[in-house]
């Protein structure tokens, strides 16, 4: 009887190997993952210079681990697992109250200890450096230049984790630490900290991103650092539109917990939107909103239209108006078209891999810019170089 046993066991388990492997040879490869929305790692090409380095080896192990068989399903059953044992965490992504999800694992710009991909970190010096770019960018502008470094989940959504905020505290005054006092820093973490726990929906749930309420707290503050505090156009003056109901962000699906439940989006209409232009890479675009990306999982590109390298932003009503450069990451696009009601925009995308757009000053010439804002979030601070080459 025990053999049989055994038999049947061998034979379960070759059936598993061999039915993996055999999918895996004749299943397509897929180059983009809707659920990560990332890239996948496709076959590595050969060479003898990579096999001899090791390059090759990690190439064909990030194959494997991209193009594996169920692999969705399979990460999902590990985040079950993960969370039953009581670790609290998947992937580098912590599990909070109320399913509020958070990254903590970040890949450190100049840290070369393994410790800076175990944990939340930062390399003190890097930050020092980055800030000095701020800095020489504020000395050399002879036009206003304001600085609003966004905040991680970690950041804003630190009360609702069994995880220390030591690092989080110690990273934002690392940076005020290193900013020159005449530097105009818009400081909104703690402001969106309180307001995240009294209950306002800030934050999204599943994605690292504001949500359009967050956005527009910020743009308050923005205004106010530009000395515009009587222009402010109050939160009642919008129409809130529910767009969305089933936004799973990329927090969700680097963690792997399928138990969690979406968020929902909501646009902020002030009712003129007909009224303005935008463009993207030189594309006309149907507005501030590109709706078609809420039929998909990528929702939050439907601000803006996703991740394009120069956005514009004016109105076509003829009145003349301020020019602002916003040097940003994805954090700018759900802030834009609050900051439009008052200004011509032109939106630099820093994370661009065509264009290093860190000469500030001479942007801040070529496109007559009568403000230069910063709008970056600190995990870019932390992971990045931009910053330091800001000049």
């Amino acid at each position: 009887m025990q053999r049989k046993i055994n038999l049947v066991t061998v034979i379960g388990f070759a059936v598993l190997i061999f039915g993996f492997a055999l999918a895996f040879l004749i299943l397509p490869d897929n180059s983009f993952s809707e659920q990560e929305n990332r890239s996948l790692r496709t076959f590595p090409s050969f060479s003898l210079e990579k096999l001899a380095s090791g390059e090759f080896s990690d190439e064909i192990n990030d194959y494997f681990a991209d193009q594996f068989p169920m692999r969705d399903t399979l990460v999902g059953l590990k985040g079950v697992t993960e969370i039953a044992l009581g670790k609290g965490e998947n992937n580098g992504i912590l599990l909070g109250d109320d399913g509020q999800l958070a990254e903590r694992l970040f890949a450190v710009y100049g840290m070369e200890s393994s410790s800076g991909t175990d944990l939340d970190a930062f390399d003190v010096d890097h930050i020092r450096a980055s800030a000095e770019g701020l800095n020489r960018v504020t000395d050399s502008l002879n036009v206003p230049f304001t600085v609003l470094l966004t905040g991680r989940t970690v950041d804003i959504a630190a009360s609702v984790f069994d995880y220390p905020a030591d690092v989080s505290n110690a990273l934002q005054q690392t940076v005020k630490d290193a900013l020159n006092q005449n530097v105009s820093y818009v400081e909104t973490i703690p402001m969106l900290r309180e307001k995240y726990d009294s209950g306002e929906y800030v934050y999204y749930k599943t994605d690292h991103h504001w949500t359009a309420l967050g956005a527009y707290y910020a743009y308050v503050e923005v205004m106010k650092s530009f000395g515009m505090e009587a222009d402010i156009l109050p939160a009642e003056a919008f129409e809130k539109e529910t767009v969305a109901t089933a936004f799973y962000g990329t927090a969700w699906s680097a963690g792997g917990m399928k138990f969690v439940p979406p968020d929902s989006m909501e646009f902020w209409l002030y009712g003129n939107e007909d009224t303005f232009t935008v463009t993207a890479d030189g594309r006309e675009l149907d507005g501030f909103y590109s709706r078609s990306y809420l039929e998909k999982k990528d929702k939050y590109s439907a601000f803006l239209d996703g991740t394009h390298d120069v956005v514009t932003v004016t109105k076509n009503t003829g009145e003349e108006r301020p020019t602002l450069l916003l040097f940003k990451d994805s954090f700018a696009n759900a802030l834009a078209p609050f900051l439009a009601q008052h200004f011509d925009l032109v939106l630099l995308n820093l994370s661009s891999a065509r264009t290093d757009y860190t000469d500030v000053t001479s942007y801040t010439a070529q496109y007559g810019a009568d403000r230069v804002l910063l709008v970056y979030t600190l995990e870019n601070v932390i992971t990045a170089d931009k910053l330091t080459r800001f000049r």
